[in-house]
């Protein structure tokens, strides 16, 4: 997990009206529920008097009531009644269940990942998915953890082989690039894939910088965004379970001019489409071992993973740079350093090299112009 961030972690629809929610998310088990004012509050799912599950409970006066022995807790976490001391009795400040900040937007409930603080960073939503368009929505439990879900949807070179009979039509095998960039914790993806008819595919560092809006976009730590058109979006929030297990939302946005019932039912039935791609991706994805998608954990990278590369260097960024209470490095430099660390122009076969010195000379356009110190190939 990167800390403090913002993540998607379900939709808001889950929330049962007047009940307690519970479901496990960024390796805890949670209790979701709303107060008296209709305010979502989310809270570790566990009574810190006995260890009982607070979903277990009910809620009272604007409080979640233990179904153990009755103790209540506020929004804050503070406990507000203790019914075996007595309703007049004061509640000893270390009866404190522990809570989390939670936003809703978009359809989305959305957790903070970090200390608690007097101001947050913006979601890291897609601003230009607005009140024209509609959607509809599935989600999948994959027995996968989020960023090998997330890596699956950044990958441009499996869809003739895992989507064969559905969107990878066409035997589009080889890959140029592809083109990427990374800006303000967004990574842009310009897919660029053609039949193979015996010519070399064009190494990520050559391609001419595109014109046209990028097809994939991934804003970390975990929503992405397939960009069919100016009216029709494919939008996927990978939700962390556990190191094993993942929640992928799939909606299918359309922009309408006045939103009917019909454009509501068409989304919907689009929607199971995603469903059915989805079951594809899975099928794989879940057999991919390790878990944990990382940079050293023995796997080889071709020039088509470069988006998968960048995703995984710049969430270790992250990770290190909220660790040391910096910022990570964002826009061509760290693309430049993904080059590096797998230097398609010095291993043709992807070798990743992290921790080593290069000298990185100004770059043109999104091209590292330098080369590593290393004169020869890393073989591992």
């Amino acid at each position: 997990m990167i800390p403090n961030q913002w993540y998607a972690i379900a939709e808001v629809k889950e929330i049962k009206p007047g009940k307690p929610t519970s479901m496990r998310r960024v390796g805890e088990n949670l209790v979701l529920w709303r107060d008296n004012a209709g305010q979502l509050v989310c809270m570790l799912d566990l009574c810190p008097h006995r260890g009982a599950a607070l979903s277990g409970g009910k809620i009272v006066d604007g409080c979640i009531e233990c179904p153990f022995h009755g103790f209540q807790y506020d929004r804050e976490g503070q406990g507000k009644f203790i019914p075996a001391n007595g309703i007049k009795a004061p509640v000893p400040q270390v009866f404190r269940a522990q809570t989390y900040t939670v936003r809703e937007e978009h359809g989305f409930v959305w957790l903070w990942y970090g200390e608690k603080r007097e101001s947050y960073p913006p979601l890291p939503f897609f601003d230009d998915l607005d009140d024209s368009f509609v959607y509809g929505s599935v989600a999948v439990h994959w027995r996968s953890h989020y960023t090998r879900s997330i890596e699956n949807q950044l990958d441009v070179s499996h869809l003739p082989f895992v989507h064969k009979n559905t969107i990878g039509r066409g035997n589009r095998t080889l890959v140029n690039g592809p083109y990427v960039t990374l800006e303000n914790d967004t990574i842009s993806v310009w897919v660029d894939n053609r039949v193979d008819d015996g010519t070399p595919p064009t190494k990520p560092t050559k391609m001419p910088m595109p014109m046209s809006p990028p097809l994939l976009i991934f804003r970390f730590p975990n929503i992405w965004q397939n960009r069919l058109g100016n009216d029709f979006r494919i939008v996927a929030a990978f939700a962390p379970i556990d190191d094993e297990n993942s929640m992928v939302y799939v909606r299918t946005y359309q922009r309408v001019k006045r939103p009917n019932r019909l454009h509501w039912w068409t989304a919907q039935i689009t929607a199971q489409f995603n469903r059915l791609v989805l079951r594809e991706d899975q099928k794989v994805v879940e057999t991919q071992r390790p878990k944990i998608a990382g940079l050293d954990i023995g796997e080889r990278f071709i020039p088509g993973d470069r988006p998968i590369a960048l995703f995984l260097i710049h969430r270790r960024d992250l990770i290190e740079a909220a660790n040391r209470g910096s910022n990570a490095r964002q826009g061509a430099e760290v693309v430049a350093l993904a080059d590096a660390e797998i230097d398609w122009s010095v291993a043709d076969e992807g070798e990743i090299r992290p921790n080593l010195p290069y000298d990185l000379l100004p770059r043109e356009g999104n091209r590292a112009v330098g080369r590593s110190r290393m004169k020869e190939p890393v073989v591992g």
